[in-house]
């Protein structure tokens, strides 16, 4: 049986790796680099849906390789390993407080596709996390100092 919210698998996963083909100004994407991933992101779209107004999912990256946030209700922390364009995420952990039931039914949409994220770029100053296959997962910008 599926947990309500999904918030489990994504405590349990060490996520899947891959490899992601883009397109840049040679046809080819490059890579970002970790430099270019650190910080902090507003999480603006969970697959092809717009968060909720004023939502405050943002996810962070650290220079040490550990990552966290705010999944729309509840924080979450882990690790990350960044390898060219490939994503993972290990060692995750999620608070458990209820919430408005929109903000619950986003959240649940934002930690299963964490749990499916293994390519990330950043294509016009957008954070893109993608499955596989290439399919967007999440998008987000960059949070301005103070958000």
């Amino acid at each position: 049986m599926t947990p309500r919210y999904g918030c489990s698998g994504f405590i349990r996963a060490a996520f899947a790796v891959g490899l992601l083909t883009g397109y840049g100004c040679t046809g080819e994407m490059s890579a970002p680099s970790k430099s270019e991933l650190i910080g902090s992101w507003t999480v603006e779209t969970i697959g092809e849906r717009p968060v909720i107004d004023r939502s405050p999912a943002f996810i962070e990256f650290t220079p040490e390789d550990t990552v966290g946030g705010n999944a729309s209700c509840n924080r979450f922390s882990g690790g990350y390993i960044l390898s060219g364009s490939r994503l993972s995420f290990t060692q995750a952990a999620a608070t458990r407080m209820m919430c408005p039931d929109a903000l619950m039914e986003q959240e649940g949409r934002f930690l299963a596709s964490l749990e499916q994220v293994s390519l990330v770029k950043i294509e016009n100053g957008l954070l893109i996390l993608q499955d596989e296959g290439g399919t967007r997962l999440i998008g987000a910008s960059r949070r301005e100092d103070g958000e």
